[in-house]
């Protein structure tokens, strides 16, 4: 075993124990002081990764800034596409900017933390440039370190709120931190690190934020990394396959816009916060019009009568039932409805009230929620 590959087990080792001091003791007993902390282990982390991996010289190249240019235009990109929808949805006070005192306790702490994370992803991988498994350990392992201070508990009892961190806090953030890897990797510290000073440090500075709701702000905040990585993939393959190559200030194809609003509908959709949303069956009763997997668009409804043939959503308990009307009729002022799945041989048992309705489908798209309603039931049979 080189010597060099000691002293990664060592700095590896040393940080596994600190995550696991900081969730079994740290965090219980020190929650107030617990930022700070993780400011005082970083510190210590970078100087011994440095002391021990050394730290090379960082040289900005026309690679970086072009890269620089396209991050800065995607994270441009999703603020106007956050805020926009805030002119739809409603903005929330950030209850993070009351005071000039209350701002800079909430902020000095978070951003020290990530500068000294950035340094020492930028000292290991660069120090392990020739040993990609490496970098992609100290990836995990990073991810899961911010996991940790993110997440108080994760909730294993319940698969709804289990799937509800996974989708809110889980992926974001180890989408976002295999992202920053693959950059620093290529290209060095600077464009990871005004990601995150500006991606997870504005919602302690702006006054207002857009009211899109936890899993719709995830949205945005995985397909932003994503779109960088594309971007960047395709500057650094061009860079590759052609070192005397000088990149020009258009640097992203137009077809990065359209895709970019292709994601941002259909986190939309998902939301839920729109008059159409779109959601996944999981069933066969609706065979052969609708199928298991399919994803339906519905168009929300209120108090608009709906009529026989209508295939209609509605909520029964915690469950969304996707069946047709076959039957409406009015008894004393109240609307009820009879539904019945296509494929079943007798009508639900219980009549849909029109308060039960969430919408009326009008759009099927074939078999492209299966992944979902694959995850929902692996995750029911565990219960």
């Amino acid at each position: 075993m080189s010597k060099r590959m000691i002293k990664n087990i060592s700095i590896f080792a040393i940080f596994i124990l600190y995550i696991i001091l900081y969730k079994v003791v740290l965090f219980q007993n020190f929650m107030k002081c617990s930022e700070i902390i993780n400011a005082s282990f970083l510190l210590i982390m970078v100087s011994l990764a440095i002391w021990l991996l050394g730290i090379r010289k960082y040289k900005s190249t026309y690679m970086s800034k072009n890269i620089f240019r396209v991050t800065i235009f995607y994270i441009g990109l999703a603020f106007v596409i956050m805020y926009g929808l805030g002119f739809v949805v409603g903005f929330l006070k950030n209850a993070y900017s009351r005071s000039f005192l209350t701002l800079l306790d909430n902020i000095v702490a978070p951003i020290i933390v990530i500068i000294l994370t950035e340094i020492f992803r930028y000292v290991v991988l660069w120090a392990n440039r020739d040993k990609k498994y490496i970098a992609v350990l100290y990836t995990v392992l990073l991810t899961v370190f911010e996991i940790a201070i993110s997440i108080r508990t994760l909730q294993v009892q319940d698969v709804s709120l289990l799937f509800g961190q996974f989708a809110t806090v889980l992926l974001p953030i180890t989408i976002k931190n295999a992202v920053l890897s693959y950059l620093c990797y290529n290209i060095g510290y600077r464009v990871p690190l005004f990601y995150r000073l500006i991606v997870d440090i504005y919602i302690f500075l702006v006054p207002i934020v857009p009211d899109i709701g936890d899993y719709l702000h995830s949205m945005v905040f995985i397909a932003l990394p994503s779109l960088i990585y594309i971007a960047a993939f395709t500057i650094i393959d061009e860079h590759l396959e052609q070192p005397q190559y000088i990149f020009s200030k258009e640097n992203f194809s137009i077809w990065d816009i359209p895709l970019a609003a292709i994601v941002i509908i259909l986190a939309a959709l998902i939301s839920g916060f729109f008059p159409h949303y779109m959601i996944g069956v999981g069933s066969d009763s609706m065979k052969p019009k609708i199928n298991k997997g399919d994803a339906l668009i519905l168009k929300k409804v209120h108090e608009e009568p709906l009529k026989k043939g209508d295939v209609i959503a509605y909520k029964k308990g915690k469950k969304v039932i996707v069946h047709r009307v076959i039957e409406v009729h009015d008894e004393k002022g109240t609307v009820y409805y009879v539904t019945k799945g296509d494929a079943n041989n007798a009508a639900d048992p219980a009549e849909v009230k029109q308060s039960q309705v969430q919408g009326i489908v009008k759009i099927r798209i074939p078999y492209i929620a299966y992944p979902t309603v694959w995850l929902s039931e692996y995750f029911n049979s565990r219960k």
